[in-house]
């Protein structure tokens, strides 16, 4: 496990699914956010690893390995420092691992094998290996996010004619999903970029595409901008549908709470119960729950800042 090589100021092929709005967890504008940080000389917050992380690490080297003896490659390497670049494109790669195959793949359930975008794949030269680790249930078909979008990149920038997404489900299951290079695909990557790299030089974000990414697009207020009309703006409808729904909220949230007080008094000190509500059946847990001792935290000392808020404020005004 050698770390990230490639540049944090241009795309790399691990960002690719969420360029094209297939990450769970960043969105396009994320990605222009932090890479015009970059740019920029920005600072970049720091990623805390976590188990799976850590796990993932320690792993890698095993996943890899196993893959490469399962699909048969010779000439392996899974110690790559340097970045691959595509020749045309702001695009950069880190690679996990590559190895020259010599077979011809046809999907072999019992050996793991997956051919993904083609009935018969030929390994004949280098490849690209992707390795990945993770706790989800086994896949015929891997989330984009899992690796595919990024091996596509991956092959961009090599070269390289196919690839393989290894993954380790749960610590007891490994497949290897094996792809040839896919100009579709990989020409959906080339026109991402290309507008990415049109759009950043405004900054021209894209549409928001939840309230936590229009935070990230509009993180500062213009002091010089004033008030705006919503109506003449076009924001009366959702000033509208938000008014309602959080009226529908309240209204919602005090039904379940009377409900579940009325509840409790019913089951009293019981810690269950079952009940029917029309053709489905219920159990009702109000069980005990144990809390460990805990030492005292401090916490420490942050240093003033200020940021846009995450939620809207609204403020009933006399006509």
């Amino acid at each position: 496990m050698v770390g990230k090589v490639t540049p944090n100021d241009i795309v790399s092929a691990s960002r690719v699914p969420a360029l094209l709005n297939a990450s769970p967890w960043e969105t396009p504008n994320d990605v222009m956010k932090a890479c015009n940080a970059a740019r920029d000389g920005q600072p970049l917050p720091g990623i805390d690893q976590n188990e799976a992380m850590a796990w993932g690490d320690a792993l890698e080297p095993t996943i890899l390995r196993l893959a490469s003896v399962r699909l048969g490659l010779y000439n392996t390497r899974f110690d790559y420092d340097k970045a691959f670049f595509h020749p045309d494109l702001a695009l950069a790669a880190s690679l996990d691992g590559t190895g020259v195959g010599h077979h011809v793949w046809e999907t072999d359930v019992d050996k793991g094998v997956y051919c993904m975008n083609a009935d018969a794949i030929d390994t004949t030269g280098p490849g690209v290996l992707e390795a990945k680790n993770t706790g989800s249930q086994p896949e015929d078909i891997p989330a984009p996010y899992r690796g595919p979008l990024q091996l596509q990149a991956q092959m961009m920038c090599t070269g390289y004619q196919w690839g393989a997404v290894c993954i380790l489900y749960r610590g007891t299951e490994m497949r290897m999903f094996v792809y040839e290079a896919d100009p579709v695909v990989q020409k959906k990557i080339s026109d991402a970029i290309k507008d990415f790299e049109l759009r950043r030089l405004g900054p021209d974000w894209y549409p928001a595409m939840t309230s936590a990414d229009a935070n990230t697009i509009y993180d500062k207020v213009d002091d010089g901008a004033g008030e705006i009309d919503l109506d003449a703006a076009g924001g009366n409808d959702f000033l509208s549908d938000l008014i309602i729904a959080k009226r529908d909220k309240k209204i919602a949230e005090e039904r379940i709470a009377d409900a579940e007080t009325a509840l409790k008094d019913v089951l009293g000190v019981h810690e269950s119960g079952f009940g029917t509500v029309g053709n489905q059946h219920y159990k009702v847990l109000w069980k005990m729950r144990n809390y460990s001792a805990q030492k005292e935290k401090v916490v420490p000392a942050k240093p003033a800042r200020t940021v846009r808020q995450n939620t809207l404020t609204l403020k009933e005004l006399d006509q």
